[in-house]
């Protein structure tokens, strides 16, 4: 399961699901609400995007793949696997072929596992073949971006297939690797299960068997869930130790595993325990940290740290380039070196509560942004010159005034001169504002008042809280308020041999000052303490993070996940992206937040600074994490055309309207009409339907009056599958269709992005060949008409002869368009972005987001002739056209899906922008084909919305009249019906048929 290092991993379930649009499934497999956890947690927009991405492959495997039925059997279900190992080796054979596990060394696990798979020979070793490990998916999710959310979100979903008997009847389990994650697993049910009449159940696995024997009471409306330490799954049973064979249960769990690998030998051994629990059922892994091929292959859904922040929900990360290779001289407790590095970090957080200070200022109220903190992380606590105890001398000395100027001064010169040479965070393209003045006019009073606050020096005083053996408070004997928290194993203990000489007292008012460091009114700026304290804790606060002597060795897990845990971030409330990615958001409160407030301020508070004993292994760990971005598929990114600053391109915007569709309109309702009746008949009050249901969904008096009208006249496809209640919740849904119509008109912004997002998945040296071609095509110009405009200006002694002969080589350098393996990589001037890349064949593995469709090639191909040879555009003032992407672009037409009964986004595959005069068009073209049937459906959204009966409608905005069109391709419109015939073309040139521009 090891992963070949210079061999390119790509995420090719990843890949699978992005061909697959989540409203295409049919309503049976999308009838979740995602959004919605408890009262207190909603899911973000990428947690719904994962639970998308599960469902999207758990269709494909159960459904298009091959159709799951109640009575499947062993074969039919190996023959699935295949199926989709079959699917798979077509993205990269050669890599999925190598992996598996072969018997090199006669190991006795190997003995076990050909107890439940079968053994073939190759190169004369044994081995299992991977189509038996195919039944998986990962989720490679940042830590602190709420992966158990997603986890327990999941349950539910599986529950859901199960009871619509869409997915094997399989029971659950969940794994993690630590017993405070089963507690805080458990915390987050027990949330989740306030607001649910339908609860989660969960179990200790060692009660697997008195669950399934009736041993225990269970109740027909819970979700039996198990769970267990992943770390105590075992090839043996003894104390707390389970046998993997014992709660083998034929191989039929969905098995959810929440960090559930640390990558030792024994862990390595329980991943395929973990598989052999699977092998009839599915395997779920959600982690921050991936790095065996099996997992990043099968990962569905990528959100890993760098995506994370690329997104906007955390803090950009600065890695210092200063070392602090002093701390590893553990002879010296007061070098000065030592204290230098102390200063800076000090410094740094100085820096941060000043702009912290600012904010509050300009803002006139503290309630945006965090109180800044410094976090210490440590390698040793209690050994002889221990980390933590060299860490603390130095804040004492520092405290107590014990500082050389020069060496505070130098301090400080050396951040500026860092932060003038090396500006770029880690992640992102972003580079940190930070202003040297601001650094200059730091004194060591600032230090004291901001981080130490104390308006003086002063000696340490040390407060312990009785029956807290784990929590040291610090504070100076100059003031009343801490500035500091210790969190350790073993607090006596440190006091007793580290704090001899100092004043201990001891303090009644919190049991635990750590559970209120998050809050904004505590006081502690420092915290300190070992690495096993940071596992399982989040803050905001974070601003500057210290290693010391840990990013060695296979620390790399643990560094990772200690900086996820500190970029988090919320500067307005409940709103936890950084301020700029808000405002691109039209968040109003971001908006108005931003005006008011300088960019550096904004760029330190929402950076976090990580300084480490050696700068290079730390830098090596989140390169690591960039790296592993280049092994699944570096992005490139396409810019916008130049041309289209030029002109205002519209897309329209809609909004939800109160249009009734009747009863008659709606599809057969596949559910038991009788049962459904008597339940209501049953309740007598029809009011009491609003607190039983209210939870998921939106019930007003004329939804209780439409069920019962379609009870009524409605129709039904007869059906038992689920729960009273669940029949019910999908007959609301059924019934409550809300369409839309347009709101208004808007300039483009982001709504077109695919261009930005291209994944390459290739060697290094055929990434920079292909980028050098796109930036070869995308200079371009047109050699004549740049000749002709060049030589004016050598005539009029504008430019002298070099410049006219460096100009023409320049052009020479450039290209119009230019092959690459399977791409094509053209100069097309109108289109709103540049180069375009077209594939020559429809399956291409390592590069996406580009136009492979078939026929989307050759409408581009036949347009750009008929553009070149017939110029039928030329009768506009400007025109201007883009390519759309059906998964990352949101330029659409909303329409009544009759089929799976909800509005569905119809998104064509290139929307066209022309004006002539104060007439503006825009053109939504697509040129799939008849074959697509639900073409009725989009063409009738579309009428009812951009027509009035049989004519166009015409909407203004800024001084133009704006009609919107919309032209179906096909290869011969004479097979259309006469009432769609209208709205299909066969020719590149009739795309603008229909208007008349004389």
């Amino acid at each position: 399961m090891a992963k070949n290092k210079s061999e390119k991993v790509p995420l090719i379930y990843q890949d699978l699901v992005e061909e697959i649009t989540y409203e295409s499934l049919p309503s049976s497999w999308i009838d979740h609400n995602l959004s919605s956890f408890s009262d207190k947690i909603t899911l973000f927009d990428y947690q719904q995007e994962a639970l998308k991405s599960a469902i999207k492959f758990l269709h494909y495997y159960f459904e298009s793949l091959q159709k799951y039925h109640t009575q499947e059997n062993q074969q039919e279900y190996i023959e699935r696997k295949k199926k989709l190992y079959n699917e798979i080796s077509k993205f990269n054979k050669k890599l999925i072929d190598s992996l598996g596990i072969i018997n090199k060394n006669k190991k006795l696990l190997f003995n076990r596992l050909k107890e439940y798979y079968p053994i073939i020979e190759e190169n004369s070793y044994e081995k299992i073949h991977f189509l038996n490990f195919v039944n998986r998916m990962s989720f490679w999710m940042a830590t602190g971006s709420g992966k158990t959310i997603d986890l327990i979100k999941l349950i539910e979903i599986l529950d859901k297939l199960i009871t619509s008997k869409l997915i094997p009847e399989n029971d659950i389990l969940i794994l993690t690797h630590r017993d405070d994650l089963i507690d805080q697993i458990k915390e987050h049910i027990d949330e989740y299960n306030k607001m649910r009449s339908r609860r989660i159940k969960l179990w200790d696995l060692r009660r697997y068997a008195d669950v399934k024997t009736g041993n225990v009471l269970t109740f027909k409306d819970e979700i039996n869930v198990f769970i267990y330490r992943s770390d105590l799954i075992s090839d043996q049973t003894k104390e707390k130790l389970l046998s993997f064979d014992d709660i083998e249960n034929n191989g039929k769990w969905y098995l959810l595993l929440d960090e559930a690998h640390k990558g030792d030998k024994e862990d390595s051994k329980r991943q395929l325990y973990y598989s052999v629990l699977t092998r009839n059922g599915f395997l779920f892994n959600f982690s921050a940290t991936f790095t065996d091929v099996w997992d990043i292959i099968t990962t569905v859904y990528n959100f890993n740290l760098d995506r994370f922040i690329e997104k906007g929900y955390g803090k950009n990360v600065y890695c210092s380039q200063q070392e602090l290779n002093a701390f590893k001289d553990k002879e010296d407790f007061y070098d000065v070196s030592k204290q230098k590095i102390v200063l800076k970090a000090l410094i740094l957080l100085t820096v941060v509560k000043r702009a912290k200070n600012n904010i509050d200022k300009k803002l006139g109220i503290n309630k945006h942004y965090h109180n800044p903190l410094m976090i210490a992380l440590v390698n040793s606590v209690h050994t002889e010159k221990a980390d933590l105890e060299i860490f603390f001398k130095q804040l004492e000395l520092i405290a107590s005034g014990k500082i050389d100027s020069d060496i505070f001064e130098n301090a400080k010169e050396e951040l500026i001169k860092e932060f003038l040479e090396h500006l770029r965070y880690v992640f992102g393209h972003d580079e940190l504002l930070v202003n040297e003045e601001v650094i200059n006019t730091i004194g060591v009073t600032d230090v004291l008042e901001q981080v130490f606050n104390a308006p003086s020096f002063g000696g340490i005083e040390v407060i312990k809280i009785p029956k807290n053996n784990e929590e040291l408070i610090f504070k100076l004997k100059t003031t009343e308020k801490p500035f500091a928290l210790m969190k350790i194993g073993d607090a006596g203990k440190w006091v007793k041999e580290k704090l001899t000489n100092y004043e201990i007292n001891e303090s009644y008012e919190n049991t635990s000052y750590f559970r209120i460091i998050n809050q904004k009114n505590c006081p502690a700026n420092i915290l300190m303490g070992s690495r096993a304290f940071y596992e399982g804790w989040d803050s905001n606060r974070p601003n500057v993070m210290i290693f010391i002597n840990i990013g060695m060795g296979d620390a790399k897990k643990y560094v990772t996940q200690s900086i996820g845990r500190g970029v988090r971030i919320e500067p307005i409330k409940d709103k936890r992206k950084r301020l700029i990615p808000l405002k691109r958001e039209n968040d109003i409160t971001a908006k108005e937040i931003y005006s008011k407030l300088d960019e550096e301020d904004i760029s330190l508070i929402e950076t976090l600074f990580v300084l480490g004993t050696n700068k290079d292994n730390v830098q090596k760990i989140l390169e690591s994490i960039k790296y592993e971005r280049k092994k699944y598929g570096e992005i490139i990114e396409l810019k916008e055309n130049e041309l289209s600053k030029k002109y205002t391109l519209l897309i329209p915007v809609y909004k939800d309207v109160e249009e009734i569709l009747s009863v008659e309109t709606l599809p057969k309702f596949e559910g038991n009409k009788e049962l459904i009746s008597n339940f209501i008949e049953w309740l007598e009050d029809d009011r009491l339907l609003y607190p039983i249901f209210a939870e998921e969904n939106h019930i007003e008096p004329k939804t209780i009056t439409k069920i019962k009208d379609f009870l009524d006249k409605g129709g039904f496809k007869r059906s038992n599958t689920g729960y009273i209640y669940t029949q019910i919740s999908k007959l609301l849904r059924h019934v409550n269709i809300t369409m839309q119509d347009l709101k208004k008109f808007k300039a483009l912004e982001d709504e077109i992005v695919h261009f930005k997002r291209i994944r390459v998945s290739l060697e290094t040296n055929e990434i920079e060949k292909l980028k050098e071609l796109i930036e070869k095509v995308k200079g371009y110009k047109d050699a004549k008409i740049e000749k002709e405009k060049y030589k004016e200006l050598l005539k009029s002694e504008k430019i002298d002869i070099d410049e006219f002969t460096a100009k023409i080589e320049e052009l020479s350098r450039t290209s119009n368009e230019e092959d690459f393996k399977d791409l094509k990589i053209k100069h097309i001037v109108n289109h709103y972005y540049l180069p375009v890349i077209l594939s020559t064949k429809e399956k291409i593995s390592y590069i996406n987001h580009i136009i492979n469709v078939k026929s989307e090639r050759k409408f581009v191909m036949e347009l750009e002739k008929q553009v070149r040879e017939n110029g039928f555009f030329n009768d506009f003032d400007w025109w201007m056209f883009s390519k759309l992407d059906a998964h990352l672009d949101e330029v659409y037409i909303p329409y009544y899906n009759k089929d799976n009964n909800r509005i569905e986004k119809f998104k064509p595959d290139f929307i066209f922008w022309l004006e002539k005069g104060d007439i503006y068009y825009i053109i939504f073209a697509d040129p799939k084909g008849t074959k697509h049937t639900d073409y009725e459906c989009k063409v009738d959204g579309y009428r009812f919305i951009f027509e009035d009966g049989q004519d166009r409608k015409t909407f203004t905005k800024d001084g133009l009249k704006i009609q919107v069109h919309l032209k179906l391709y096909t290869e011969d419109k004479n097979k259309l019906s006469e009432r769609y015939k209208a709205y299909w073309f066969d020719n590149p040139k009739d795309i603008v048929g229909g208007i008349n521009v004389s």
